[in-house]
């Protein structure tokens, strides 16, 4: 009895001395800032309350659609998507299962593979002139053409390399291309540590088809992410994601070229944004906002050492699938939620309406779901 006495307390003593001695000798390089969140909105009444409403969602492509964070309609009414083996595939959303085979319906979704970027194809959309614009966080942006031809368009502005590109959308005349960098310190593999450092390393940019040069549109953001341009094309929206809200850049007009809030304090962190045909947003929330995260914003030495904890273990992610439309006005029209959407699929980071339906992707998660829209598109 005493000799496993012995042993719990070492079970115990051990973890502990393990975590005292990462806190103290460990290193980051994060160097977090002290911050203010935003209130936490409800999630029992008001535009964000829980539903289920995406419980019955159907999910494809499990076993071969592979981790694909943005998907693009494409002129031949094919959706196009990069996975994390960074190849770029398209596939057919009317047969989206097979239906024999060694792997059964519906985890294998037959595709066409179009390019491999050698990198993480992320965020993408297309050109007016037939080829895709993607965010690719680690090669920068790129055209890709349907052929497979694969050009890096840019990879730093005014001098600052990006380390995270994340999101992209490209004006109606197909003149320009706005896109994110997440952040010019982390890159995808630290991305957490962006967030938890809250110091403002993203930014908003601008590629220029003609010239070929780039510039940056606001710097100073807080984990920059989602892109998308208004139906009208006098503004576009790009989500803050460690800041819980959306901001707005005016293109043209009496305010060209500055920004203002389009809609904060969300319930979670924003991800990508797409304007549906109606001039509507869809957004998707990958995860909820966490307590502990916004009880520590302003105590950068624990959130300091939490960052030397992520060196050794992984951020907990708790699963759960969130929709949200927004209309110009800002205001929540629609909100689809679900602890995990077709019993299956959370982490959403894209929300494509199409056709009549909206196609979810997730950078965390294989495959793809889809549902009927709601709004009726």
């Amino acid at each position: 009895m005493q000799a496993l006495g012995k042993l719990l307390i070492a079970a115990v003593l051990l973890p502990l001395l393990i975590i005292g001695g990462v806190l103290v000798f460990g290193t980051t390089k994060a160097e977090p800032v002290a911050w203010n969140p935003p209130p936490m909105p409800s999630l029992t009444s008001g535009p964000y309350a829980n539903n289920d409403l995406l419980k019955d969602a159907q999910v494809f492509g499990t076993y071969n659609l592979l981790q694909p964070e943005s998907i693009a309609p494409g002129p031949d009414g094919l959706l196009y998507t990069g996975m994390n083996t960074g190849e770029i595939v398209r596939f057919d959303p009317e047969k989206m299962q097979v239906l024999d085979g060694p792997q059964k319906s519906p985890q294998t979704t037959p595709f066409d593979l179009i390019s491999n970027t050698k990198g993480r194809p992320l965020g993408m959309v297309f050109h007016p002139e037939g080829f895709l614009v993607v965010a690719d966080a680690i090669k920068g942006l790129l055209k890709v053409s349907l052929q497979g031809e694969t050009t890096v368009l840019s990879t730093e502005s005014e001098g600052l390399p990006f380390r995270f590109v994340d999101d992209v959308a490209v004006s109606a005349d197909g003149r320009y291309a706005y896109f994110s960098d997440a952040s010019s310190k982390f890159d995808l593999n630290n991305y957490v540590l962006d967030v938890l450092e809250h110091a403002g390393n993203g930014r908003l940019l601008q590629y220029d088809f003609q010239t070929g040069e780039t510039k940056t549109l606001l710097s100073g953001l807080q984990f920059a992410n989602g892109v998308t341009l208004s139906k009208e094309g006098d503004y576009l929206l790009m989500t803050e994601t460690a800041d819980y809200q959306i901001i707005r850049y005016w293109l043209e007009g009496d305010k060209a070229g500055t920004s203002d809030v389009f809609i904060d304090s969300l319930p979670g962190f924003p991800d990508n944004i797409r304007t549906d045909a109606d001039g509507n947003y869809w957004l998707a929330i990958p995860s909820l906002r966490d307590p502990l995260l916004d009880s520590l914003a302003d105590k950068p030495a624990l959130r300091k050492a939490m960052a030397k904890l992520l060196n050794h273990v992984e951020f907990p992610i708790k699963p759960h699938a969130m929709a949200l439309a927004i209309n110009p006005q800002g205001t929540v029209i629609a909100n689809l939620q679900a602890q995990k959407a077709g019993d299956y699929y959370y982490y959403i980071t894209q929300v494509t309406p199409f056709n009549g339906k909206l196609y979810f992707g997730s950078v965390h998660i294989n495959g793809v779901a889809t549902i009927s829209n709601p709004l009726g598109q």
